[in-house]
């Protein structure tokens, strides 16, 4: 009987079953290993180096995009095809390690570890919940504003990283009275991911909106001046060497034509980041009601962190070191941005504008945390005051920096910017103008448009700087060809390549935030749906409406162009 019964409650899958089942198991698997057999047509469409090097960057887009594998895993894709295909030196890989991107990413981090090692960050989350409350409304705009106001003035990684443990900071302390949580409460199991090896929890909706809404603000306030933006150096670059009798960028023009799109876009911003993560303007929604904190709540959290903020003290010589050193830092660095227009990236100069950095990193490892020493040289006139055993302990050591460090992200940076400039170098992207000079005669507008959406695009796979550097000259020549101002064009471009909202390779301060909280790469990806739509839309009309009202023959051609014909220009 009871073997009728197993017999009875046996389940038959049939072929097509297990094949549907195992494409959703292994899809993964199936892409990683499909993709580069289905584009290599690609690779020999020609016999040059270019397309070679057009097949690479296609098959790590779709790694990228799929997010097939560890994002680390993803960046070594393209050196081991390199080396497969031939397409280029080894020399070009070692030159393209070494960036700016990389170098800011790496002493930014290390600035930040230092910050949470003097406790710094805590007693300035205190004294800011205490200043402006727990509503997460109001922290959200004081933080936002805040980084696109620093963004302005440093680069956008620097005034992200400022931003980076303090808001993590505010975070522990909101947990700690019990008004959200950090990280999702489920289980082991389901925190650790098996094809991430993520040690980490995944952290909550409260979590990501607030570190992404920092990485996404200090993109949009380093676009606001020449000094916090390299694409916009770059472009001024170009415009003044391509085209030498054309009116120079001047700060004047950048801020009025960029800074009310800017003014625009943070307030947009800001609402897209409380509706998609809080439910702004869904009052009876589970997430709105949770963040929602009565009177006598408020009252009794104003007076534990008073309690709290008595408890630290006064501020300590170690807090107060660090905090001037970081200080120099962003002051040395807005000075440079504010002297640094050099060529992009000839003359290593990644490594000039990077350098006020890493000489503060530097300080933070050999500083000390007090002032034990100075007993060694004192009047032994108080015994009761013995001289230290041990030295003082630096502001930063190299453990506490390779226990901290996500190493990956700095091989995926430095991968996303060598797989797009191969195309420049290789002369691919020579080849993907021919499809834009037959739009030539398109009206500007509309050529501005597809310069925006192509450039944006574009960045979600590199960093905006390379491909500020490998598009404004292909827009250049476009521009000649169309009888355009170039300077329209090449703004467009540059708009349009300095806002990824999407993808960690996008931008340094994207792949900062994602490392430091561990957020999804789907999630960034769904959470810039909304920016990414806003911002070419105020970037075209940016362009094509009020750059008018700052340059009032911007839609001419102008004589400069028909006497220095762009072809003459060797480039």
């Amino acid at each position: 009987m009871e073997t009728d019964i197993s017999e009875t409650n046996l389940v038959i899958i049939t072929k097509r079953d297990r094949i549907k089942l195992f494409c959703f198991l292994y899809w993964r698997n199936i892409l990683l290993i499909s993709t580069p057999l289905l584009l290599l047509p690609v690779a020999y469409a020609a016999e040059n180096n270019a397309y070679k090097c057009f097949y690479i960057f296609l098959v790590t887009v779709v790694y990228w995009t799929a997010d097939v594998l560890h994002q680390g895993i993803i960046s070594l894709v393209p050196i081991a095809l390199y080396t497969i295909v031939g397409s280029k030196d080894p020399g070009y890989i070692n030159h393209i390690f070494v960036r700016n991107e990389l170098l800011d990413y790496l002493s930014v981090m290390m600035i930040i570890f230092a910050i949470e090692r003097s406790n710094l960050h805590r007693r300035i989350a205190i004294k800011l919940l205490l200043q402006f409350g727990c509503s997460h409304y109001r922290l959200s705009f004081i933080l936002f504003f805040s980084t696109t106001f620093s963004a302005m003035w440093l680069s956008d990684i620097i005034a992200c990283g400022l931003m980076t443990p303090l808001v993590k900071a505010i975070l522990a302390e909101l947990e700690r009275m019990g008004i959200l949580e950090i990280h999702e409460v489920i289980g082991k199991a389901k925190q650790t991911s098996e094809r991430h090896e993520q040690k980490k929890p995944r952290p909550t909706n409260f979590t990501i909106f607030y570190f992404l809404g920092i990485a996404y603000s200090s993109s949009i306030g380093s676009i606001a001046t020449v000094v916090g933006s390299q694409t916009i150096q770059i472009f001024k670059f170009y415009s003044e060497s391509l085209f030498p009798s054309s009116p120079p960028i001047e700060f004047p023009h950048v801020i009025l034509l960029t800074l009310p799109g800017v003014l625009l876009m943070e307030p947009l911003l800001y609402v897209w980041m409380n509706s998609y993560f809080l439910r702004m303007f869904r009052a009876r929604s589970n997430t709105a009601l949770e963040i929602n904190i009565t009177e006598e709540e408020a009252m009794y959290i104003n007076t534990l962190l008073k309690t709290q903020y008595h408890q630290l003290g006064r501020i300590t010589y170690h807090e107060t070191i660090v905090a001037v050193i970081t200080t120099v830092a962003c002051f040395l660095q807005a000075c440079l941005n504010s002297t640094y227009i050099e060529s992009f990236p000839g003359n290593h100069s990644h490594l000039k504008i990077s350098a006020p950095c890493f000489i503060c990193v530097l300080l933070l490892f050999v500083t000390p945390v007090d002032l034990d020493f100075i007993r060694f040289f004192k009047k032994q006139g108080n015994a009761n005051e013995p001289l230290p055993t041990s030295t003082s302990k630096s502001c930063l050591n190299c453990n506490h920096v390779q226990n901290n460090m996500d190493w990956s992200m700095l091989f995926m940076i430095a991968s996303s910017c060598a797989t797009l400039e191969a195309l420049q170098e290789s002369g691919m992207m020579r080849e993907l103008e021919k499809p834009l000079l037959a739009l030539a005669t398109w009206p500007a507008p509309v050529l501005a448009l597809i310069a925006i959406v192509l450039c944006k695009l574009l960045t979600e796979y590199a960093a905006n700087p390379c491909v500020a550097y490998c598009v404004l000259p292909s827009f250049a020549r476009l521009s000649v060809a169309g009888s355009v101002n170039p300077q329209y064009l090449m703004m467009a471009a540059t708009l349009g390549c300095s806002l990824p909202f999407h993808l960690v390779t996008g931008s340094p301060v994207n792949a900062l935030v994602a490392a430091y909280v561990d957020i999804p790469p789907w999630k960034m990806m769904s959470a810039g749906i909304g920016p990414s739509v806003m911002t070419i839309v105020v970037s075209w009309l940016t362009v094509a409406v009020w750059s008018r009202a700052i340059w009032n023959d911007i839609h001419l051609t102008p004589l400069w162009v028909l006497d220095n014909p762009f072809k003459d220009k060797g480039t």
